[in-house]
């Protein structure tokens, strides 16, 4: 697969032959093919763009043709093809336009008023970054002398001033990017393609095809600063866990060791590392995914799109307030000081959501996404037939990517699976057999932990202990939950309490008592709100959280459908009303998962219900509760729920509508739910006295 793809590809001619209708219907249509809905405003912006452009390249069109070869000056059909929506996956960038010439790639950004700062860097961010992960563009600049222009266009007025057109360059390792983005009116972009023709330092052709095909492949300097940068980062500085910190460097070694052999023997293989919520798996990825010695072949892949957001952002702003000490990281890699803030921004592509980087709908990923591919949450793979990106999966979604990644790199690939046991919180989902299928199916040798054989999912999905192509891996389970800091005993009660087992989770809840780990219950929210507030101290981060079934909450105002921005909420300070420690906004286990706060408050809905014969899952229809079938799927989702609290917790059970005018909110409903909590042993918050919180 290629880097990119484009929506429309034309050669000039035929781009210009081709009416704003058909141009705009084959845009709409490309859009559908991936299951995007067009806003009327940008199909109106598509059809106001499309038109400058033909008119531009139709201007003098005839004169062109004749006088190219005895005039010095190429004029526009040195402009050779036209590429519109061109989206860079695994950037998660999508550009207006890219013009395809002799020499030149310039990249067209469309804007309907004025310009300004964030789009003269939106536009330059465009060209940087085909620069350093566009393996054709790479060769074009450094080979050919091609240069790559930026363009800002106004399409929403046909005069006006716009700042005037200033040759120059970036500095280097950008010295082919004209440095000031080249800004016009619609009607003067004529003017501006030719100014960008006057600055170019060759007249080579380009090759549409070889550069639309191209791969996705950092360049050495930005790899350089990636693995820097992240090695100034020190994900795993918890001190109070040197045994599971070094269990997790020892895990990340043994699996780097395997991998490293398969990237020189040529055999490919997969490589299972297992562990409870919290235990350090997503770590055991980063470490591989920025090891030296794996270097451009490791790329770390999550369906955990927050968890991709959050890790990113926080990895951004650690290097940024490290100051002088990631400038100096950027320096050593070939940058310039001044250029460090544009060179962290991109130094997180080896942090990719899955979605950007399958390719459609799983069956292709690109030969250039690295023969290591480490996935998170490995579990989640879906089945054959399940709808992905608008479409039906043609086999498991497993298997699908094995086939790619034979395809695209025959001399040997690796997969690390990281596996969450006890998570599958979405229909479909396959979890660790899957791989096992797709590894039998394809005769790709696995490496797996004797710890990992005996998880019941794997013990019920087959024997594998003496398969043929398995080998040993001393260590591929991570057991200590690095979570619940004082004690790794709250997963375990959570267990219990999912799992019907009321004796067991009360004698748990004793031992937490005893250590100062009490889980707190309460009818009140505003009570469990001044909880939170009297526990949580200087930068620690306290939130909301609460099932995606929990619709009725509504009426307690907490939104489960809202969805707040993840890293904003996860990472910005007290006081900044996007911040999860004000406490007004929830998050659900979708955004949550793979995440931790120090201060939780879980809210408990009608969507996982109580009775005598344990535990059932509703969902909201229409206006009234349905009986849902997928009751593992509902208590996973509140096992997340109850597993990311690294300091406290405290769950809100409402009392619901005593007045009975609204049958949804039913209070024997919620009173049975709270009646078992407290018989598993979570304690009444009016219990809470001052000297029982955490010192």
């Amino acid at each position: 697969m290629s880097a990119g793809a484009a929506w429309y590809v034309k050669d000039r001619e035929g781009f210009v032959r081709d009416s704003v209708q058909s141009v705009v219907g084959e845009l709409a249509s490309s859009a559908a093919a991936e299951g995007l809905h067009i806003e009327q405003e940008q199909h109106e912006e598509w059809k106001s763009s499309v038109g400058v452009l033909q008119r531009e390249l139709k201007h003098r069109a005839s004169q062109i043709e004749i006088l190219k070869s005895a005039l010095a000056a190429p004029d526009l059909a040195a402009f050779r093809h036209v590429l519109l929506e061109f989206d860079f996956r695994r950037r998660g960038l999508r550009m207006d336009c890219i013009l395809l010439g002799d020499g030149v790639i310039a990249v067209v950004e469309f804007k309907r008023s004025s310009l300004g700062a964030l789009e003269r860097e939106q536009v330059t961010n465009y060209a940087v970054n085909l620069v350093e992960f566009h393996e054709e563009t790479q060769r074009l600049v450094n080979d050919e002398g091609a240069i790559v222009a930026p363009i800002l266009a106004l399409t929403g007025q046909a005069n006006g001033s716009t700042a005037p057109f200033k040759p120059g360059f970036l500095r280097a390792p950008w010295g082919s990017v004209i440095a000031k983005p080249v800004e016009c009116t619609g009607a003067a972009l004529h003017t501006a393609l030719r100014f960008v023709l006057s600055q170019r330092r060759t007249e080579a052709p380009i090759d549409c095809v070889r550069w639309l095909s191209a791969r996705f492949a950092p360049s050495s300097t930005i790899l350089d600063a990636a693995i820097s940068l992240y090695g100034e980062h020190d994900v795993s500085a918890i001190a109070a866990h040197a045994a599971p910190v070094e269990l997790i460097e020892r895990c990340a070694a043994e699996v780097a060791e395997i991998a490293h052999k398969s990237l020189l023997d040529g055999t490919n293989r997969i490589v299972f590392v297992s562990g409870a919520p919290g235990a350090g798996k997503t770590l055991v990825g980063l470490q591989l995914a920025f090891d030296k010695r794996l270097r451009g072949e490791a790329v770390f892949v999550t369906g955990n799109a927050p968890l991709v957001e959050v890790l990113s952002a926080a990895l951004k702003g650690a290097y940024k307030r490290r100051g002088r000490q990631a400038a100096n990281a950027v320096a050593a890699s070939g940058y310039a000081r001044e250029d460090a803030a544009r060179v962290i921004g991109m130094s997180t592509f080896k942090l990719v959501k899955a979605h950007a980087f399958l390719g459609d709908r799983g069956s292709h990923l690109g030969a250039s996404d690295g023969r290591v591919v480490i996935f998170d949450e490995a579990q989640r793979t879906y089945r054959e037939g399940r709808t992905v990106l608008g479409k039906p999966l043609a086999a498991d979604e497993a298997q699908l990517i094995l086939q790619s990644l034979e395809k695209s790199h025959p001399g040997g690939a690796v997969v690390v699976a990281l596996i969450g046991h006890n998570q599958a919180i979405n229909n479909g989902e396959m979890g660790i057999a899957a791989w096992f299928k797709a590894a039998e199916a394809h005769g790709w040798r696995f490496a797996i932990s004797d710890e990992t054989l005996a998880l019941q999912e794997v013990v019920s999905s087959g024997q594998w202990a003496d398969h043929p192509m398995r080998d040993a891996l001393r260590i591929g389970h991570l057991p200590h939950s690095m979570r619940f800091y004082r004690n790794g005993d709250l997963e375990r009660w959570a267990d219990h309490v999912l799992n019907d087992r009321v004796e067991e989770a009360a004698q748990l809840a004793r031992t937490l008592d005893d250590n100062g780990d009490t889980v707190w219950i309460t009818r009140s929210l505003s009570d469990a709100r001044e909880w939170i507030r009297g526990r949580r101290v200087g930068q620690e981060r306290a939130g909301i959280i609460a099932s995606g079934q929990a619709r009725r909450l509504a009426a307690e105002g907490l939104f489960v459908d809202l969805k707040p921005d993840i890293a904003n909420w996860m990472l910005m300070p007290t006081g900044d009303v996007r911040s999860a420690n004000m406490l007004e906004t929830v998050q659900n286990q979708y955004q949550i998962q793979g995440l931790e706060l120090d201060y939780t408050l879980v809210c408990w809905d009608g969507d996982l219900r109580r009775s005598e014969n344990g535990w059932s899952a509703w969902k909201m229809s229409g206006s009234k509760w349905r009986r849902d079938s997928e009751l593992q799927i509902a208590t996973n989702g509140y096992r997340v729920l109850l597993t990311r609290a690294r300091k406290g917790m405290i769950v809100f059970v409402p009392r619901g509508d005593a007045s009975m005018e609204d049958e949804t909110r039913q209070p024997a409903t919620y009173e049975e739910v709270a009646s078992y909590l407290m018989r598993c042993g979570a304690r009444p918050a009016a219990a809470a006295t001052a000297d029982s919180a955490p010192s």
